[in-house]
């Protein structure tokens, strides 16, 4: 008994159970076997907020051997972008990491909720502090941030419910959420998603808002904007498959006939240069080759009444044999006439 114990020890030593097996294999060297590929990127360049950005981009390379290899790094850099630029694109917030658009507040100002207490006006200046946006919360500087906006376009000061006053309220929480994921991912590079997918949402949200008052006041759609500072952009499906393939023959196809243009209007400039004195030119050298046919003419005319073909200071005008051709009428009247009774 001692002895088969003895035996079966090692074979007990070595049994590995199977899920290790496999997750060693992923697992080796720290990392997965097939690596995330993450296609999206950060974007630094406030050009990119441009929508025609990449298509502008496309239609300056050069139309060498490396055009397509181009095109295909150009639409993985537009695809990396399209997350970045549509989450902080319309508040012109690609580079812009100083104020986020938010305008500014004094904070050394009482809070809201004591704004109207009268004892703070004559309190000495540490107990202000104690009470003002800067010793407060977040809240309290964002409560700010929103009623700044808000009175910059509402129509009274009783206006809490209009499209302008929802408009101004979704463009403070989208400013002053990424201001707090850029402040969050500075000190952990993993993107708080839980706020990121609110963000988009009242993107969203803000859109639908700003689609409605276009729709019922353009002039005030255009004051909201303006003083917002917001890029509104109306959105149109593309006019091709969203594929590498496919957006590449597009803009391909865009460029050749841009390029057929551009050598139509040179050829046409060219045309168009010297034009009157070619066509004076054009215009003697027709006056000259109708004078050397006349010559002809005249010549080969000599030469037939030499030969006898023709004759020379012909008087009158020929006329036909009249009598007989009438003659032959009537002849021909009395044969074939048939009397239609």
């Amino acid at each position: 008994m001692i002895s088969r114990r003895l035996i079966l020890a090692p074979l007990a030593w070595n049994v590995t159970p199977i899920a290790s097996i496999h997750v060693t294999s992923i697992n080796s060297k720290g990392r997965a076997r097939i690596p995330f590929y993450n296609k999206h990127h950060k974007v630094t360049d406030p050009a990119k907020q441009d929508p025609e950005y990449f298509e502008k981009k496309a239609a300056k390379l050069p139309l060498d051997d490396h055009y397509l290899d181009a095109l295909e790094l150009l639409w993985k850099e537009k695809i990396g972008s399209e997350r970045e630029v549509m989450m902080k694109g319309s508040d012109n917030l690609i580079g812009n990491k100083t104020d986020y658009g938010l305008p500014q507040i004094d904070t050394s100002q009482p809070r809201y909720e004591y704004r109207h207490v009268d004892e703070l006006r004559d309190a000495p200046e540490s107990v202000k502090r104690i009470f003002s946006i800067e010793y407060g919360e977040r809240r309290d500087l964002s409560g700010a941030w929103k009623r700044t906006l808000i009175e910059s376009v509402n129509k009274h000061k009783f206006d809490d419910s209009s499209l302008q006053v929802k408009i101004a309220w979704t463009t403070t929480v989208i400013r002053s959420w990424t201001s707090l994921v850029d402040t969050f991912m500075s000190k952990n590079p993993k993107k708080p998603v839980w706020i990121t997918h609110r963000i988009y949402l009242m993107i969203n949200y803000r859109r639908k808002l700003l689609r409605l008052l276009r729709e019922q006041d353009e002039a005030e759609f255009e004051r909201v904007i303006n003083e917002l500072k917001i890029a509104y952009h109306v959105q149109k499906q593309p006019e091709h498959v969203k594929t590498r393939k496919a957006w590449s023959e597009h803009q391909l196809k865009l460029r050749i006939e841009r390029e057929k243009e551009n050598m139509l209007d040179t050829l046409h400039k060219s045309f168009m240069e010297n034009r009157d004195e070619i066509v004076a030119d054009i215009d003697a050298n027709l006056q000259s080759l109708e004078i050397e046919e006349e010559n002809i003419k005249k010549r080969l005319e000599e030469i037939s009444i030499i030969e006898g073909k023709k004759v020379d200071n012909v008087v009158g005008v020929y006329q036909p044999k009249i009598i007989e051709e009438l003659s032959e009428n009537v002849m021909h009247s009395l044969l074939f006439y048939h009397d239609s009774k």
